[in-house]
């Protein structure tokens, strides 16, 4: 029967090379410059170098991040957007601790693999595999409007504006209302336009 000591060492045998150089993991700091509306970063290619990741993937990345094209033009990255040396440095820390850190270990000896529409973060150091979740952006809804168009509402009239129609509000809502000149009134309003915060409206015999 093998001795524990030996178990141990067949079972260190079959883990994964670890790298033990002892160097302190660094990304660059980002050399920034501006070209007109264009932010450049001049040292791209380092850096994603040293990430070991395709500086297609990063390219793409920070121009999600920022709302903004991105296009590679190597050695450079560029950004169709102004951008600070801070702001970019910041989303790069952001992209190693999502594509490139092992969450297990915290090594960057990692790579990216497809596993059908997934993308795994599969650690070369201690094994570890884990699914690299991509942020949905979900657009804000748009604010309700109090009234609607072809719907009719009882209005008063609040004031009379400088082309002679009724100023009145619903819900805070400024309503437009056409042939009612009198403040102080009540009338049947029938709104014909919204736009933005405010409607259009005639009123109704």
């Amino acid at each position: 029967m093998q001795s524990y000591e030996a178990l141990l060492e067949r079972a260190r045998a079959k883990l994964p090379p670890v790298r033990t150089g002892g160097e302190r993991f660094q990304v660059p700091e980002p050399d920034v410059m501006t070209d007109g509306k264009n932010t450049v970063i001049r040292n791209f290619q380092e850096i994603t170098g040293v990430l070991r990741r395709e500086p297609d993937h990063v390219v793409q990345f920070l121009a999600k991040e920022f709302g903004c094209p991105g296009v590679l033009d190597l050695p450079r990255g560029v950004l169709k957007s102004r951008l600070t040396k801070d702001q970019i440095a910041q989303r790069l820390r952001d992209y190693t601790a999502k594509y490139v850190i092992c969450s297990e270990c915290k090594r960057p000896d990692t790579h990216l693999e497809k596993d059908g529409r997934l993308t795994l973060l599969i650690c070369e150091a201690c094994g570890a595999r884990r699914p690299v979740t991509v942020r949905r952006v979900v657009a804000p809804e748009k604010p309700r409007t109090p009234v609607v168009v072809g719907e009719v509402y009882r209005l008063t009239i609040e004031d009379v504006g400088r082309r002679g129609d009724g100023v009145a509000k619903k819900e805070g809502f400024v309503i437009f209302v056409t042939g009612a000149t009198q403040r102080g009134a009540t009338v049947n309003a029938k709104v014909t336009k919204v736009l933005g915060n405010n409607a259009y409206a005639v009123a109704q015999p």
